[in-house]
């Protein structure tokens, strides 16, 4: 027998796997991580993020993480370089206009979107005809830290108005309240996201796009970013964390219906109102692969993640253009491209095999 303290007796085995189990649970304490998410109500645009939780993908990698929905772009750079959160995605016009001002202390090290997801939409029988004709009204966005509100001023700078004095914006939140806002014309339109603008057209609010050059939409956008201390020192949590996601992205391009479901299941309030439950889950995929269908790009030579420099540079240079920054940063200020092919260090058929398998009648 072995003896623990006064009058306590306890038996040699059981001592020994007590020891054991508390050694264990030290050796596999999750490392907690927080990613900020630039929307309000997290949706199946985003079910990436969602999969690689529900599918155990961060488990996997040692991290117990947390998908956090913020206020926008601008937000998720802003809390990140704070040190609120570890991981951030956002669109790249106020993070890039942070780090070229020296206030924020962060780097993108992730690609997501290869193409811009901003447009400026209006009512069908609205005057508003193209970009210049946007002189003195005023634009619904999300929130005032949506990056849709540096998008909308770099885009009418473009068409040759003064975006400190020719435009101004209203925030408007999403759903009912948008559908309100734009119904009952407190706004002229809307500078709102693809899956935004597909979810009001399914709520009823169907609005016209006001056509944009292919410079503008051809545009790099959001991407994961992080403290430059933290890719200095702790690059396997940044690596492991963007794995994990791109095993989430490829688990919903080979099983869409079960990526939707499993976004559905942990975020309810996603779920399309439609009392068809088939329509409700065809509105849901057309959502989830509209958007994904920018997380690639024949550019990258199958490397999830990999900057396209000459784009970034081309974004760079357009913010500079339109004088959202008064100089270009330099590119590897930016980003950086160092942890891709660890990130792409896995069995990708494994993960498409596993989503072709999901039992879709457990997720409904």
């Amino acid at each position: 027998m072995s003896y623990v303290g006064i009058g306590c007796k306890i038996p040699q085995a059981a001592l020994v796997a007590a020891l054991m189990l508390n050694f264990s649970a030290a050796a596999y304490a999750l490392e907690k991580v927080r990613i900020l998410i630039p929307v309000r109500a997290i949706d199946e645009a985003f079910s990436p993020f969602v999969v690689a939780k529900e599918k155990g993908y961060f488990d996997a990698e040692g991290y117990d993480v947390s998908l956090l929905a913020v206020g926008g772009s601008n937000e998720s750079a802003l809390q990140v370089s704070a040190g609120n959160a570890e991981v951030g995605a956002a669109s790249p016009g106020e993070a890039i206009v942070g780090i070229q001002s020296g206030k924020l202390n962060i780097r993108y090290y992730y690609d997501l979107y290869y193409a811009n997801i901003w447009s400026v939409a209006v009512l069908p029988d609205s005057p508003i005809k193209t970009l210049a004709d946007l002189k003195d009204k005023k634009l619904g966005v999300q929130s005032m830290g949506s990056a849709g509100t540096t998008f909308a001023k770099a885009f009418v700078k473009e068409a040759g108005l003064d975006p400190a004095k020719d435009i101004s914006f209203l925030p408007i939140g999403l759903g009912a309240q948008a559908i309100t806002s734009v119904r009952q014309k407190f706004v002229d339109g809307v500078i709102f996201w693809d899956a935004a603008l597909a979810k009001l057209a399914f709520s009823g609010l169907k609005l016209r796009e006001i056509p944009a050059s292919d410079l503008l939409r051809t545009l790099p956008d959001v991407g994961l970013l992080a403290r430059n201390d933290t890719i200095e020192k702790n690059p396997k949590m940044l690596v492991g964390i963007a794995r994990a996601v791109a095993k989430g992205y490829d688990y919903s391009m080979a099983n869409p219906e079960a990526a939707v479901l499993i976004t559905w299941k942990n975020y309810p309030e996603s779920r399309s109102k439609n009392p068809d439950a088939a329509e409700a889950l065809k509105e849901g995929i057309a959502v989830n692969q509209g958007r994904l269908a920018i997380w690639t790009s024949e550019k990258i030579g199958g490397k999830h993640g990999f900057f396209v420099e000459a784009d970034w540079q081309h974004l760079l240079q357009f913010l500079k253009d339109q004088a959202v920054v008064p100089v270009a940063p330099a590119a590897d200020k930016v980003f950086t491209n160092q942890f891709i092919d660890q990130i792409n260090t896995y069995d990708r058929a494994a993960v498409v095999t596993e989503a072709k398998k999901e039992d879709l009648s457990k997720l409904h």
